[in-house]
């Protein structure tokens, strides 16, 4: 196999961590592939600390990555994959268990990650202490042909503040929907309903774009939804949605998830 060794990836530049992105990657369920420009942005949105994330290294070529995110005491896997040509050696299991180390003398006492039902991947991080939160949906919804009529009294426009200060008490949300994650954002707006049950934030101007959606009630499920189709095109998309009253609304519909994820955690000690 050659020389095998452990690297961060402190000193790599923004065109070789897409290069390494890309080429490990390949043959996913997803197309994955990113341009420099999106690369640098998945970074900042994520936080990536390269001081934290770690590569495996074959005869100087890295064969692998995992991506360390940190949030105060909690850490995110933004995104961990071994190149096609060095996969089913053992090494995903090895990385994610030296990832782990890392994020324990980081002082993380829990890390997140998501992953996606038919990947076989997470019954590696089930062995290295992972274990499953819940189901979060993706969905892609086609506005003409799949959404219910819109209704006359969408959900109003509401301070940034307000609208966070609602949802914490209210909605508890994956890591790519957390607070201090979508604050990232710039030229963001939030609506909610008049009784507060239920909120999105969008990103944009002319191309309106999805960032969270929630509702406590099937009522407000409906209300955004409308207000959704209102301010979208074509479709719209909810990621890592957790089974709520929104997926209520839509299955009721007979609008389903196109794909599942599912959120794992493991406590560190």
């Amino acid at each position: 196999m050659g020389n095998i060794r452990i690297s961060t990836l402190t000193h790599i530049s923004l065109n070789e961590m897409m290069e390494i992105w890309n080429r490990c990657w390949q043959g996913y369920y997803y197309n994955m592939s990113y341009t420099p420009e999106y690369m640098r942005v998945w970074l900042d949105l994520s936080q990536v600390s390269l001081q934290h994330s770690r590569a495996i290294v074959v005869d100087d070529k890295i064969a692998g990555f995992a991506l360390l995110s940190l949030d105060g005491p909690d850490g995110w896997i933004a995104g961990a994959c071994i190149d096609p040509d060095y996969r089913r050696k053992g090494f995903f299991t090895a990385l994610m268990r030296i990832e782990l180390d890392v994020a324990r003398r980081a002082g993380l006492k829990r890390v997140y990650l998501e992953v996606l039902e038919q990947n076989h991947a997470h019954k590696v991080y089930h062995s290295v202490g992972f274990v499953r939160m819940r189901q979060l949906n993706i969905y892609r919804v086609q506005i003409r042909t799949d959404c219910p009529k819109v209704k006359e009294r969408p959900l109003e426009f509401t301070p940034i503040e307000k609208y966070f200060n609602n949802r914490r008490t209210l909605f508890n949300p994956a890591w790519q929907r957390r607070e201090r994650y979508l604050r990232r954002y710039i030229n963001i707006f939030a609506v909610m309903n008049l009784n507060g049950s239920a909120g999105a934030l969008f990103v944009g101007d002319k191309n309106t774009l999805l960032l969270d959606a929630w509702s406590t009630t099937v009522a407000g499920a409906e209300d955004l939804i409308s207000t959704i189709i209102l301010r979208s095109g074509a479709s719209c998309s909810l990621t890592n949605q957790p089974e709520d009253q929104i997926s209520t609304f839509l299955k009721a519909r007979g609008i389903y998830p196109k794909a599942k994820q599912y959120e794992m955690c493991v406590e560190l000690t």
